[in-house]
């Protein structure tokens, strides 16, 4: 087993806690994982990009030249690493706010992220979407595990109400992945 994933968007777009929770929940089920985040010294609006990679075997690096999965949360983001997609890499984009064409062998998913996650709740929860979309296409764990982590990443005092819209989010885009 090798994943190489990349998720790219800007800061405040809840990249480096998506990258987060595939780790945590890898670390229980996978032998080895690393967990790469990247951002910009503005931070919030700035670039922001995470790598994880989940692997048999021992990782040599904590950076892959070339990613099996992308999720893309903004137009920016799309545009600095779609280059980086495996030739039969499969790319997760929020269709919200980017849009991009398919290359030939690569298969390009558009999810409404932000939309869904508006009618969740929070359109912050966008990165929850495609939490969702990522599991549907790529069941590398199960659903309850990723809500576990979710509730643990959640739990403390005055959160309950984050937490569920969270929750709300990630079975909206695991719905809109099915469908889809």
């Amino acid at each position: 087993m090798l994943e190489r994933i990349i998720i790219a968007g800007a800061g405040g777009q809840g990249i480096i806690l998506l990258g987060k929770l595939i780790a945590r929940v890898a670390a229980g089920r996978v032998p080895h994982v690393t967990f790469f985040p990247a951002y910009g010294a503005e931070v919030r609006g700035g670039a922001s990009h995470c790598e994880v990679i989940l692997s048999a075997r021992e990782i040599a690096s904590p950076c892959a030249e070339r990613a099996d999965i992308l999720i893309l949360m903004n137009q920016h983001g799309a545009t600095e690493v779609l280059n980086r997609l495996a030739p039969s890499g499969l790319a997760l984009i929020n269709s919200s706010l980017c849009h991009v064409a398919a290359r030939p062998g690569q298969t390009l998913i558009a999810i409404p992220a932000s939309a869904l996650a508006d009618k969740a709740g929070n359109p912050r929860a966008a990165n929850l979407v495609m939490l969702g979309a990522f599991l549907r296409h790529k069941p590398l764990f199960k659903t309850t595990d990723l809500e576990q982590a979710i509730r643990k990443n959640f739990a403390g005092a005055g959160q309950a109400e984050l937490l569920a819209v969270n929750l709300r989010a990630l079975h909206a885009g695991l719905d809109y992945a099915e469908r889809g």
